[in-house]
């Protein structure tokens, strides 16, 4: 992959008269008569589908691109992406694809964007990120994509765009925001963050370069709000270092943590305890066992060949011996822990005094499936530890205290939250203004949204087309909301099939028509199956002598009678199908 070489320079400088200039012209848009335009795509809505295109004039760049994963209203939806079509109409303009951090709410939509952009676009990110970038692209077939790597410090050009990255902690390594200048005024994007002071890889969130941007002057701020809501700072992950180790450590047989398979500074921390307690590390997952391999190749995992083996080799360990690493912590129905907890998983099986740790919080959405892996694990009779009952997971985003703080170093003149839902977003609003920026300076944004920034000051633009694609399968975008929609009718209340026969010459019922219900609460009922053919009879038969040879308002009738009848009799509206047959 190629690398987008910067010399890391610092703008600080001992000269006092450019601290004074600095200092006189903070917060001064440029004086350019072009306009910025800045859209996010996703973000605003949830914490997923991250994308937010920047345009001046003829040069476009785009900060992240990510998905969201489906929870129960989206049966059969495999992942939610933003709709980028405002992008692809953009594509002529798009210099360059700038990804903060290696989470697939940052990550996931690339592969689907590219395919659609077809073209070769230059993406920017770090060593790590691009790592698992190119894991995706190679799942997805797609050759030869223009990787370039950046480093905290890389100044990079891009267009009328100058980028320049800088460090920030996170829950998984290389993460970065990003300070861009443009002609009319600068923006800094913070990406993913918090403040840990005793960070895993010992990489902090750079202060110095947050309070030197304050002093260069910030004409909008970008800032995760994720947790927004919390209360007072977020713990470090070295804190869970230190419970995992004393259970594992407890542990009289085998141990199972469940993680995400990008949260290298959590598997880190699990194989470093599994190596104080004597126990090996066996990994399976097809996602967990990817990452991990990516991570130990490009070096920001540091576990020893003889420490960590494949699950196969596990059955030869003793089970006081043995930690698994795996994937399952949102109680995904195919993940390696739900596999294990079914009993169907291919070389792992759960038994009476393993200890499961599930070392996340649930994704909101995933509550439910996250409680039945548990109850599934308890009847077998593991030992189970999860965030209500131990340390064993901390978020990766910013607490209130760290929020205000990095506002209050940045100073911006402008402020917009980003990623979170509107309750975090709105949250964060607050704080900016608890720490002194004007009301009317902070802008609250949905997806599709614009803000106009120009030599005047910055103002909402037009909102553009936005939305959500959703991937079904091998389909990509097919699946209308429409389409969702009689699913869930289908999931929650059933289908009704009705097939009648009409005689051609005069429209007159021919035999007795059926009724099928599938899914259909009291649907094995003979009695109200009986009333359903009676009620099909009656209006085939009053239709035929209104409205002769009208198949479509046959149709619509006999759905309306029916869907009476079953409203009337087990309160439900189950999706009604007439099949109307001429003889």
């Amino acid at each position: 992959m190629g690398k987008a070489r910067g010399n890391g320079s610092r703008n600080g400088s001992g000269d006092s008269k450019q601290k004074q200039q600095r200092q006189h012209n903070r917060g001064q848009l440029g004086t350019s008569k072009g306009q910025l335009k800045i859209v996010p795509l996703g973000g605003l809505d949830g914490i997923g589908k991250n994308m937010t295109v920047f345009e001046y004039g003829n040069d476009a760049i785009v900060v992240d691109a990510g998905l969201m994963f489906p929870d129960d209203d989206h049966p059969g939806v495999d992942l939610i992406l933003p709709d980028y079509t405002y992008l692809l109409e953009k594509a002529d303009k798009l210099k360059g694809i700038v990804i903060t951090h290696g989470h697939e709410d940052h990550t996931g939509a690339l592969p689907y964007l590219l395919k659609d952009l077809d073209r070769r676009v230059p993406i920017f990110s770090s060593k790590l990120t691009l790592g698992f970038i190119d894991g995706k692209f190679k799942e997805h077939r797609i050759k030869n994509p223009d990787l370039r790597e950046v480093k905290p410090g890389t100044h990079l050009k891009l267009g009328v765009y100058d980028l320049e990255f800088f460090s920030v902690n996170h829950s998984i390594p290389a993460a970065m925001g990003l300070l861009i200048k443009t002609p009319v005024g600068n923006v800094v994007h913070t990406g993913d963050f918090k403040l840990d002071q005793t960070p895993i890889d010992g990489i902090h969130t750079d202060f110095a370069a947050l309070a030197r941007y304050g002093e260069m002057g910030i004409d909008l701020l970008m800032s995760d709000s994720t947790n927004a809501t919390n209360a007072n700072f977020t713990k470090s992950e070295a804190e869970v270092g230190k419970v995992l180790r004393q259970i594992i450590e407890r542990a009289e047989k085998r141990v199972i943590v469940a993680a995400f398979s990008s949260h290298i500074h959590r598997i880190q921390q699990v194989c470093a305890a599994a190596k104080a307690a004597g126990r090996k590390v066996a990994v399976t997952g097809r996602s967990m066992l990817t990452n991990t391999e990516i991570a130990r190749d490009l070096g920001y995992l540091d576990v020893g060949s003889a420490d960590i083996i494949d699950a196969y080799a596990a059955k030869n360990i003793p089970s006081d011996k043995l930690v698994i690493l795996c994937t399952g912590s949102q109680g995904e129905p195919l993940s390696a822990l739900a596999r294990m907890a079914n009993s169907e998983h291919r070389t792992v099986e759960i038994e009476e005094g393993d200890t499961v740790i599930i070392s996340a919080t649930p994704v909101p959405g995933n509550e439910k499936a996250v409680t039945r892996v548990i109850n599934a694990l308890s009847k077998v009779g593991a030992e189970i530890y999860d965030k209500q009952r131990a340390l064993v997971h901390v978020s990766g985003h910013a607490g209130p205290e760290e929020l205000k703080l990095v506002l209050s170093m940045t100073r911006p003149r402008n402020f917009m939250p980003v990623h979170g839902e509107s309750l975090h977003l709105r949250a964060h609003a607050r704080l900016a203004e608890d720490v002194g920026v004007a009301k009317k300076n902070i802008f609250i944004l949905e997806n599709g949204d614009s803000l106009v920034m120009d030599s005047r000051g910055i103002k909402r633009g037009d909102a553009v087309d936005s939305g959500v694609i959703y991937v079904d399968g091998l389909s990509v975008g097919d699946v209308s909301n429409v389409v969702l929609k009689d699913r869930q009718t289908l999931a929650s209340d059933g289908i009704v099939t009705v097939v009648a026969m009409v005689r051609r010459r005069d429209s007159r019922p021919s035999g007795q028509p059926e009724v099928i219900m599938r899914g259909v609460s009291g649907g094995d009922d003979p009695e109200l199956l009986a009333d359903a053919v009676s009620v099909v009879e009656r209006t085939v038969a009053a239709f035929a002598h209104e409205h002769r040879n009208n198949s479509n308002r046959l149709k619509r009738a006999v759905r309306e009678s029916l869907s009476k009848l079953i409203w009337e009799r087990v309160r439900r509206r189950p999706m009604v199908i007439p099949i109307i047959m001429d003889v």
